[in-house]
């Protein structure tokens, strides 16, 4: 939580990562537990930062930053929804990609680069724990692994680069 404190220029953003945070946590638990993320949560986490982002437009007059979110969230999502679909249970669950929703919706607040720069970090970070868990044996080829709190603990590293 402190990381959204830290890089939260104006109070509505704040409020938008604390909102945000407070969703993820119990998103985290779940997805690691039973490899699903509820709709409730992942729905309320998205509308909540949609909300207060632009309570920040509103306040501030920054339009241009919320549309940015708005776009990087909608393409971000879709790209992920459609690999969901097209790849089944291959591919990325559609709990990630709602997920992803507010993830990049919060972040694509401060630009492209730091909603990439969270999906990456969840990639990459959900790809090394997968080769440590192959190399020692614990899981299987073809496993599947939670993202959603790979994702979260992206989000989290880029809101605090961004501190």
């Amino acid at each position: 939580m402190a990381v959204v404190v830290l890089a939260a220029p104006s109070i509505p953003v704040l409020l938008a990562g604390l909102w945000w945070a407070g969703c993820a946590v119990p998103l985290v638990f779940i997805d690691a537990q039973v490899h699903r993320l509820p709709d409730v949560l992942t729905m309320l986490a998205a509308a909540g930062v949609f909300a207060l982002l632009t309570v920040d437009a509103v306040v501030t007059d920054r339009w241009d930053r919320l549309f940015g979110a708005a776009v990087c969230a909608a393409a971000t999502t879709t790209v992920f929804v459609s690999m969901g679909l097209v790849l089944g249970s291959r591919g990325m669950g559609l709990g990630d990609a709602k997920l992803i929703l507010s993830v990049t919706a919060l972040l694509g607040w401060w630009g492209w680069g730091a909603a990439f720069g969270a999906v990456f970090l969840g990639f990459l970070g959900a790809g090394l724990v997968g080769v440590v868990l192959l190399a020692s044996g614990r899981v299987r080829r073809g496993a599947h692994v939670a993202m959603g709190p790979f994702f979260v603990a992206g989000a989290l590293v880029m809101l605090a680069l961004m501190a």
